[in-house]
């Protein structure tokens, strides 16, 4: 089917045959098709911080593997797809919701095509692409096995898979040991909230039930988040090597950038010292980083 001007492929058959997987794809494609048109205003990851660290990380990939052609699975409304867009020839963005793709620009210098499809059964031409990207992602799946497979086939050998911006399960697993009517700093409440009330906070803001928002972040707030351990195995069982697994995102990071008292460049400088410091005293410190970021190599 033809949409904005792109190729849009009709979706094949869903790789969520238990009665959960479906449940979780259901869910998604209901809570995002409601959200599209305020994604990019209410989430984080589209602060302009943000975006020129993934800007910068994904121009360091592009130049270690000589990139012409990058796959974004669930590409959303095109975040990913926009920093790319300045970087490759060629982006693909797949996702399951139409009301998502709608909302992603195709303009600029590479080629854009997108496809309205499950990424755990969605196959490409093997060996298509050079990155393969999963930007806050892997934890909307109920099994985020199937969507590994898609990254190792599409990508050529030595190609990187880079996944990102998804939950750290022991930074959810102390948040949710504390009292979550405690009387903390504005910082530490804030972490609370997002851990502890977000679908509260769906269903007041967006009449979402809250149990439909839980199922579309299964990952996060069923799971509650992502072990590295298990991320190393899952990656390794579907046969990607030189697996790196990067903490960071510590609470009150966006603080420290926003400081009134600093200019944005020593903001920045500032939440880059103290976030080295605490990955330099890592393991001990896992539990203070947010996210995880991970990159993966298919083997030559």
């Amino acid at each position: 089917m033809e949409h904005c001007g792109v190729r849009i492929a009709d979706p094949p058959p869903c790789d969520a045959a238990q009665p959960d997987g479906r449940r979780v794809l259901d869910a998604n494609i209901a809570v995002h098709s409601r959200l599209a048109a305020e994604y990019d205003a209410t989430e984080p990851h589209f602060r302009p911080e943000n975006v020129a660290k993934v800007d910068a990380e994904l121009r360091r990939l592009v130049e270690r593997t000589n990139a012409l052609s990058l796959l974004d699975l669930g590409c959303g409304t095109g975040f990913m797809i926009n920093i790319a867009a300045k970087h490759v020839q060629r982006v693909v963005g797949v996702d399951a919701t139409q009301a998502m793709l709608d909302r992603v620009s195709v303009r600029g210098p590479a080629r854009i095509e997108l496809h309205c499809a499950d990424t755990g059964a969605f196959n490409f031409d093997a060996g298509s692409f050079e990155i393969v990207t999963a930007y806050s992602f892997l934890h909307h799946l109920y099994d985020i096995a199937p969507t590994l497979r898609t990254a190792y086939r599409a990508l050529r050998p030595g190609g990187v898979f880079y996944a990102d911006l998804d939950p750290n399960f022991y930074f959810w697993q102390a948040v949710g040991r504390l009292d979550p009517d405690g009387a903390y700093h504005a910082v530490l409440a804030r972490e609370v909230a997002a851990v502890l009330h977000k679908d509260e906070e769906i269903q007041q803001r967006f009449d979402i039930a809250r149990d439909l928002f839980n199922d579309a972040e299964y990952g996060k707030n069923r799971l509650g988040g992502f072990r590295e351990e298990e991320l190393r195995a899952a990656l390794q069982a579907v046969g990607f090597s030189e697996i790196e697994v990067l903490y960071h995102w510590f609470p009150g990071q966006a603080q420290v950038i926003h400081d009134p008292l600093y200019s944005r460049h020593d903001g920045i400088r500032h939440a880059e010292i103290c976030e080295a410091a605490l990955r330099r005293l890592l393991p001990l410190t896992r539990h203070l980083f947010k996210y995880l970021r991970i990159l993966a190599v298919k083997p030559r």
